[in-house]
């Protein structure tokens, strides 16, 4: 969310990213790639699944330690034509995560707190991205500039990815323990 929340003020403050144009570019690339990946990301996710119990969350993290250097790439450029694209992957890979990360807390939590646990993951992922990330950027970015500020973004996407990949030791147990 810091992303989305920092993005404008990067793309009117870049120089060669054109204000406006920039602007609009930002927002049909930036929804494009986040449709797309949240829709891609969940039949991959899927797919793997079928074959092996790790499949959504291999899926899960590998969006953000993937996404992790795009979006570093997307905030180093100052030439649109080189950050639409960039923009588009960044999305594209920091959305594939919301369907299969979603199944895979139904796929190992018992039946009787599933809502309880979806419901604190959402609450949770929301304060952290919704409600933390845009004023720590925007204090950041008061102290040492808009685009050191939001380089940040990549790092804390890449690590939670990895922190996601960490549930690979476990998945297939903690699914059959909660089909038994």
């Amino acid at each position: 969310m810091g992303l989305v929340a920092g993005a404008p003020v990067f793309v009117h403050g870049a120089p060669g990213l054109w204000g406006a144009v920039g602007g609009r570019r930002l927002g049909i690339g930036g929804r494009a790639g986040g449709a797309l990946g949240g829709l891609c990301g969940g039949g991959v996710g899927d797919a793997l699944l079928a074959r092996w119990s790790g499949g959504r969350v291999v899926v899960s993290g590998a969006g953000f330690v993937l996404g992790g250097p795009v979006c570093a790439a997307l905030l180093l450029v100052d030439e649109l034509q080189l950050f639409v694209p960039l923009l588009f992957a960044t999305f594209f890979l920091y959305t594939w995560y919301n369907g299969p990360l979603s199944a895979v807390i139904l796929d190992v939590v018992p039946p009787a707190v599933r809502a309880s646990v979806i419901g604190a993951y959402v609450l949770f992922s929301h304060l952290a991205g919704d409600a933390i990330a845009p004023p720590l950027i925007g204090y950041l970015s008061d102290h040492f500039g808009l685009r050191p500020a939001m380089l940040l973004l990549p790092s804390a996407g890449a690590v939670g990815g990895l922190l996601i990949l960490i549930a690979l030791t476990t998945v297939g147990r903690d699914m059959q323990r909660v089909r038994a």
